[in-house]
């Protein structure tokens, strides 16, 4: 076997062996490059179609109710419509097992309503074509998401954002935006922050004071309370 070795190497020149050796170290290369893409990728058509499936019941619902639903329930848990299960167990983003996050229109019967992710590839022209390449959202912080008919997706965007929240928040009082925002403080409670995002909170509740029931969950808790509201 070795001297069959040594012969097939004495037939290629010292060049050629470079080449293939420049070959397969490109391959190698490319293939530690596209690999993390391509698990984004892969994630991301995860989120894409849980929210398809997701907009799929929440609109069977409003054809039974005539409503969209005021509020959902966390992930894995069903959604239901009295005694019947529209869909059971609601998918929860596939890397932080949370839930995704529902606006819908603040009233006893909801006429329209949106859904929120973050697609993990941010390149994905998708982002461009619905408009949310800057954010679209409470706070302007998801890329990606599904809506009624009759509702865009980017809204809460249209406002100028805060350049400095820190020092505008110690500044001044913050007044109470339209859309409540409810998280889970670091002591585990339902409250209303003024800026979710600058505690670091993983989810936001509109509008439901019971935040899914999520709080006793150390997981879906912020960090700090500086995005509270004073």
């Amino acid at each position: 076997m070795i001297r069959k070795l040594k012969k097939i190497i004495k037939g290629f020149t010292l060049v050629e062996i470079l080449v293939i050796l420049v070959i397969i170290g490109s391959a190698s290369i490319f293939s530690v490059i596209q690999i993390p893409v391509q698990l984004q990728k892969a994630k991301d058509a995860v989120r894409k179609s849980n929210l398809d499936s997701m907009k799929k019941a929440i609109d069977e619902f409003y054809q039974d109710s005539n409503c969209y639903p005021q509020t959902i329930p966390a992930c894995k848990n069903a959604l239901v419509l009295g005694s019947l299960v529209i869909k059971d167990n609601l998918p929860c983003d596939p890397k932080t097992s949370l839930s995704y996050t529902y606006v819908p229109e603040i009233s006893e019967c909801p006429k329209w309503f949106q859904l929120y992710a973050n697609l993990e590839y941010t390149n994905d022209r998708i982002i461009d074509k619905i408009g949310c390449r800057f954010g679209c959202g409470p706070n302007c912080q998801f890329n990606y998401g599904v809506a009624s008919p009759n509702q865009n997706l980017n809204p809460f965007c249209e406002a100028e954002t805060l350049s400095d929240p820190i020092s505008s928040l110690e500044s001044s009082p913050t007044p109470i935006p339209e859309q409540l925002q409810y998280v889970c403080s670091p002591s585990g409670n339902c409250e209303i922050y003024a800026n979710p995002e600058l505690s670091g909170c993983p989810d936001v509740y509109l509008n439901d004071s019971l935040c899914q029931r999520a709080c006793s969950e150390r997981e879906n808790r912020c960090h700090d309370a500086r995005g509270k509201l004073n």
